[in-house]
Parts: C-alpha cells; sequence; structure tokens
C-alpha cells in the first residue's frame, strides 16, 4: 500500500482548517497542523479529523480525515522531524506571525538537508502580498543560522493569493469551521520545485500572481476593510450589519470601483469582469446568516494601511492613472479613527494621532508624503468625519 503524501500546515486556525486543510486533503495529502491552541489539537487528534460546514449549501457538512496536531511549543522535536519528512509545507498564521514560527522550520529545514530529503515547496497562504518571499525573509533573519545557498537547495517559496469565506464555529461542544463554497487559490508556478507539477488540486496557477493578488486584496480586502472602519465609526458590531447599511454600501461599492477602473488600466482586466467580482465579492459578505465581528474585519490596522496594502496600494494606482480615489481615501481615513484598546496596532495609531497629530500620522503609517493629493483626500475625510 502505498503511502499518503504528507503535508505540514502550520496554523489550525479558520483558514488553515476551512480552506488550506479542506483542498490539501482533497489533492490526497495527509496533514499535520502545528498549531498553539492545545484544545483544538487534541480535538483534532481524538478522531483524527475535523469538520467543515458550507454556509450555501444549507450548512453540509464535510469531514476531512487523515489529519493530527503537534503543539511547537510542547513537541518541537517532532515538529522537526515531520517538517524533514514532509512532501509540502503550507502556513495560515497571519503575515504579522511569520517570523514566530521561522525558527522551527529552519530547524526542520536543515534536518532534511542532513537527511538528504528532496527539496519542498513551501507556501504562505497568508491575507498579504508575496507571503511565501516574507516567511523566506524571516527564516533567513531568525536565531537558528541558515545561509540563502542552503535554503535555495532545500525548499523552494511559492507565493500565493488566498481568498475564502471562513467562519469559527462551534456545534456539539466541538470547534468546526464555516466555510463558502466558491474560493481561489492562485500559486506562483515558476516558484515550484517542478513547476509543470500541481501539488494543490482546485488552485490557479499563474507566472503573473501580481494581477491576482492586486485585484483580490485591492477589491476583495479593501471592500471589506472599509466595510469595517465605516461600520466601526456608525457604531455597528458587525460587518454585515455595515453592508446593510445604504450609505456605507454605497460608499463601499464606490471605492471597489475606483479599485477596479485603476487594476483595469494596469493589467487590461476586462472591467465588465471586475464589476462582476465586485457584485461576487458584496454579495458574499452579505451571506445570511453570517456574523462577522467589526473587532474582526478591522483589527490591525498599521498592516493594513501599509503603502502596497489593501487601501493606500489602490488609491496609489488610481493617482498614477489619473482616476479618482475619493471613496477609498474615505476608508483610509476611516481607518485611522477605528479605536480598540485590545488592538495593539489600534492603540499604537491612537498614541501616534495623539502626539504628534494626524497629519503627521497619515504620512507615518501610510507612507504618503503630506504635498501628495492622496494625502490631502485623507485628511479631508479624517476632518469631515470628526465634525459629524
Amino acid at each position: 500500500m502505498n503511502r499518503m503524501k504528507q503535508a505540514v500546515h502550520f496554523g489550525a486556525g479558520v483558514i488553515g482548517r476551512g480552506f488550506i486543510g479542506d483542498l490539501l486533503s482533497d489533492s490526497g495529502f495527509e496533514i499535520t497542523f502545528v498549531d498553539v491552541d492545545k484544545e483544538l489539537l487534541s480535538q483534532i487528534n481524538k478522531t483524527n479529523s475535523y469538520d467543515v460546514y458550507y454556509i450555501d449549501r444549507n450548512y453540509e457538512r464535510k469531514t476531512i480525515e487523515h489529519v493530527n496536531g503537534i503543539s511547537p511549543i510542547d513537541d518541537e522535536e517532532k515538529v522537526i522531524k515531520v517538517i524533514s519528512e514532509c512532501d509540502i509545507l503550507t502556513t495560515s498564521v497571519w503575515a504579522d506571525n511569520l517570523p514566530k514560527i521561522a525558527n522551527v522550520i529552519v530547524k526542520g529545514l536543515l534536518k532534511r538537508k542532513e537527511n538528504n530529503n528532496e527539496k519542498l515547496n513551501v507556501l504562505a497562504c497568508e491575507n498579504a502580498l508575496f507571503a511565501s518571499n516574507i516567511l523566506k525573509k524571516a527564516l533567513l533573519e531568525c536565531d537558528v543560522e541558515i545561509t540563502q545557498s542552503e535554503l535555495d537547495q532545500i525548499a523552494s517559496f511559492s507565493n500565493t493569493s488566498v481568498d475564502r469565506m471562513v467562519f469559527d464555529a462551534s456545534k456539539n461542544g466541538k470547534k468546526i469551521v464555516e466555510i463558502g463554497v466558491e474560493f481561489e487559490l492562485v500559486i506562483e508556478q515558476f516558484n515550484l520545485i517542478d513547476p509543470t507539477e500541481r501539488p494543490i488540486e482546485g488552485a490557479i496557477y499563474t507566472d503573473n500572481l501580481q494581477k491576482y493578488l492586486e485585484r483580490k486584496i485591492y477589491i476583495i480586502n479593501c471592500a471589506h476593510a472599509i466595510a469595517g472602519y465605516l461600520g466601526y465609526l456608525k457604531g455597528y458590531e458587525y460587518v454585515q450589519e455595515a453592508f446593510d447599511d445604504t450609505q456605507i454600501y454605497d460608499d463601499v461599492f464606490a471605492a471597489t470601483k475606483e479599485s477596479a477602473a485603476a487594476l483595469s488600466l494596469k493589467y487590461n482586466f476586462d472591467m465588465a469582469e471586475l464589476e462582476g467580482y465586485i457584485n461576487f465579492a458584496i454579495g458574499r459578505f452579505m451571506t445570511p446568516g453570517v456574523k462577522d465581528p467589526i473587532t474582526r474585519v478591522a483589527r490591525s490596522p498599521i498592516r493594513k494601511l501599509g503603502e502596497t496594502d489593501r487601501l493606500v496600494g489602490p488609491a496609489l494606482i488610481c493617482q498614477q492613472y489619473g482616476l479618482e480615489n475619493q471613496y477609498i481615501c474615505k476608508g483610509i481615513a476611516a481607518a485611522l479613527l477605528f479605536r480598540n484598546p485590545e488592538d495593539p496596532q489600534a492603540v499604537e495609531i491612537e498614541m501616534f494621532i495623539n502626539e504628534n497629530g494626524i497629519e503627521q500620522a497619515i504620512t507615518h503609517f501610510t507612507k504618503l508624503e503630506s504635498n501628495s493629493k492622496v494625502h490631502e483626500n485623507i485628511l479631508h475625510f479624517y476632518n469631515e468625519f470628526l465634525s459629524e
């Protein structure tokens, strides 16, 4: 009997189990989840399985089997061993957390090299631009020494674009994931060890990942974030309430139209295709029964205000092509007003504004020069929000 292919996936959260784990399972992999949630690992290991439920199929259940979980804190040696022997390594831990898993991954890769095992495909499946590059950089800068040459000999890093509706839930005392049927996983083909292979079924393989990344982040993530920040300012608890607000819906739709117009010029996307993509994205966020907390959607605002991320990125492309970006700038201004004492990045923004003023804060967090039109637009909307 042939052994099953082995996958190691860092992060047993909703994206890990509900998206990447689901696809890895369908692709014939046995999966080892590496996570710090001991309760969840215990649940997985009790049956070597977990359940996902399709939201848009009346919560039809699907059981993912041939899985197990390991704690990198309690069982680091086991994690090192499975990395040294596996057939693919994937992550979904948030891009901000990639440096935290770097040490143990390097130890596993060095063990793999010591054992003369085959080169490994590594895919960071994070909601960030070129996350596998971020992971590779973290590996080279971590406390465990590895050279660029050694790393290139034992691992190949393909960037990805990830998109699926996934939500944490519980049923009968167990942690489950509620998922949408539709998904998009795009994989950078030329960076795979063998560019002709398709290690994960159902994925799109491309040599131009940038356009897919920007389409996803500058439309779907842009819409989600702006709805979250505008919804916060109106006192809503869930992002679905924000989308039900006509004014917010119109503002979000207009912002995504601005992004789409820019992407159409930059990558020659068909505008009608992008408008269909917008309708799909917003319609998905309004799926009946879904409750996505504003605090989750709006979390980590500093990362989301990065110059290539979901808000500033499309605003700059609009500026580059001489297009309007008013509604995107309105969303950026709202992000700078997000306040949550339990979110360290929100606290940092608030403190910086209190100490230095909003004009310096815009430049500090977005890298936009104070004499730029985008900076001017953001400042206008920020002051407008304060006067309401």
